[in-house]
């Protein structure tokens, strides 16, 4: 049994969470992964959302497994001086936020610790040293691009929101939209449900809005490809266009993407014969890095974006352009044929929050590239990985936190390994 099919397996053994609502007091003693505090009773554990390392709270438990409990702080006793009140009438309930409860340099630095001592406990025993951090972020007001907003109703009233912390129960958007969300986006949202309260327009049967903001055009993303445009500096400024089709994925923070992409750009090695990249969706890296290689080979899932990889690379195509193949291929259940190439010094790896697969884990093992860039947006499914890879003769040289995600529990990791040995 690989890896992944024995977590799966442990894990629904192990866990079953059932409801609660009994109410406890607790002194959180430290952060933990997914934006919680922990705190500690004789009898159990216990990760709260809204409560910061050092107060004191009151809290409502609102599931256990074990001696293992999740909550909400719902009453502060004794407060820390790097609380903030929250800037959002849906915090803490709403599950989408995890750190309206102090500001965003707090929450930065909150991140960096996670992912140092995540990296940490996967890696310093076995002798691989973690780098300095660096860190890339943007303004935290109206980033996304991309969003899918819950319908349904409280009561009789029509409501959009998204799912509560703990439950599928849908939390109102506050009277004036998320602030994750474009001005755009939020003005869609609200104009959609004042139809349907008026009957201007039948309700929906529809139970999710998937929005995609297109310039200042609101698009229902599953319906229709969006396009894009930028300017990115590598090192000169150069324009990139590209399209993701209808469902396509996206990186959701428009103000990083640029960044993002000069950041992969700058670790990305010259003059390459060929580079490789696994999970390659519509091809926006390769676009990027088209300099940097005589040619490009490219996998991923999805045949659609595949489909539209090839056109992305034929848009943005110069002298300067390699030549490119992108190539329809389950990561999950299959291996880079043996007939195929894999003599590329450098790989790209930019997986699903599961992380790689085991397929992709023994494609590095077997062929061990001189070194790869791994963009993960699940730091602990990264950890995972590099145990796995890095003890086979790699070092890490660069580790990068880009917050595509302000605000909450998740972020983005840019890693680059080198072989030693």
């Amino acid at each position: 049994m690989n890896r992944r099919s024995a977590g799966h397996k442990n894990r629904f053994q192990k866990q079953k969470n059932e409801p609660t609502s009994e109410t406890v007091s607790l002194s959180p003693r430290a952060w933990a992964n997914l934006g919680y505090s922990i705190a500690n009773s004789k009898e159990s554990a216990f990760f709260l959302k809204n409560a910061i390392p050092g107060e004191e709270v009151r809290a409502i438990v609102s599931k256990k497994s074990g001696k293992l409990r999740w909550g909400i702080a719902s009453e502060i006793l004794q407060t820390s001086p790097k609380r903030i009140a929250s800037d959002c009438s849906s915090y803490p309930k709403c599950g989408g936020c995890s750190y309206r409860h102090v500001d965003y340099e707090t929450e930065l630095e909150v991140k960096r610790l996670l992912l140092r001592e995540t990296l940490e406990r996967s890696l310093s025993k076995k002798g691989v040293s973690i780098p300095q951090i660096e860190t890339l972020s943007a303004d935290p007001v109206g980033y996304r691009n991309t969003a899918q907003i819950r319908l349904g109703f409280s009561g009789s009233e029509r409501i959009a929101g998204f799912y509560g912390e703990f439950s599928h129960s849908i939390v109102a958007l506050p009277p004036n939209g998320c602030s994750n969300l474009p001005q755009e986006m939020n003005v869609a949202i609200l104009e959609r449900l004042s139809l349907e309260r008026r009957g201007s327009s039948p309700v929906s049967k529809s139970e999710t809005l998937s929005y995609r903001m297109e310039g200042k055009r609101v698009v229902e993303y599953r319906k229709e490809s969006v396009k894009f445009k930028e300017t990115i500096r590598i090192p000169e400024p150069v324009e990139i266009e590209w399209e993701i089709p209808a469902g396509g994925f996206s990186q959701v923070n428009r103000f990083l993407i640029s960044r993002w992409l000069e950041k992969i750009y700058d670790l990305a090695p010259h003059s390459q014969k060929r580079i490789l990249e696994f999970y390659c969706g519509s091809g926006l890296i390769s676009v990027t890095l088209a300099s940097k290689c005589v040619t490009w080979s490219g996998y991923e899932l999805s045949a659609d974006s595949v489909e539209q990889a090839g056109k992305n690379a034929s848009l943005n195509r110069n002298s300067a352009s390699a030549a490119y193949k992108f190539s329809v291929l389950d990561l999950e259940t299959e291996s880079v044929s043996d007939s195929e190439d894999l003599s590329s010094s450098f790989w790209i790896l930019n997986p699903p929050r599961s992380g790689l697969s085991q397929k992709v884990v023994d494609t590095i093992l077997k062929n061990r590239p001189e070194s790869f860039l791994y963009s993960s947006c699940n730091h602990t499914t990264l950890a995972r990985d590099l145990s796995t890879v890095l003890e086979k003769g790699y070092e890490l040289s660069d580790l990068v936190l880009v917050d595509f995600f302000p605000r909450t529990k998740h972020f983005e990791v840019i890693v680059k390994a080198i072989k030693t040995e």
